[in-house]
């Protein structure tokens, strides 16, 4: 079956994709850090993405460690993390897993 795709479809897709990750790495490295420095800290660490993803596609360099979509996917979840911080909500409690 040939199913016919949509732009909508396909933001949606990414979208899920980015809080499934964002939600995994909470998990794992917890928002502390992030509250230590708040927006600031999450501004220097676009900008280590961006600096990267320019040296990487400026050059028509292969990445060596992530491949560049995690690239670009880290820099939306950094500006993901940066609303939740202005908005007060990083300290959020995380679902127990068995909620999920």
């Amino acid at each position: 079956m040939n199913e016919k795709r949509f732009f909508e479809d396909a933001v949606e897709e990414i979208c899920t994709r980015l809080a499934e990750t964002l939600i995994s790495k909470q998990r794992d490295y917890g928002g502390k850090s992030l509250l230590d420095f708040g927006e600031l800290g999450v501004l220097v660490r676009a900008n280590d993405k961006m600096s990267r993803l320019k040296n990487l596609l400026g050059n028509s360099l292969e990445p060596k460690n992530e491949v560049i979509e995690d690239s670009w996917m880290d820099l939306a979840g950094y500006s993901v993390l940066a609303l939740l911080l202005r908005s007060n909500q990083m300290e959020l409690p995380m679902k127990n897993v068995e909620n999920e």
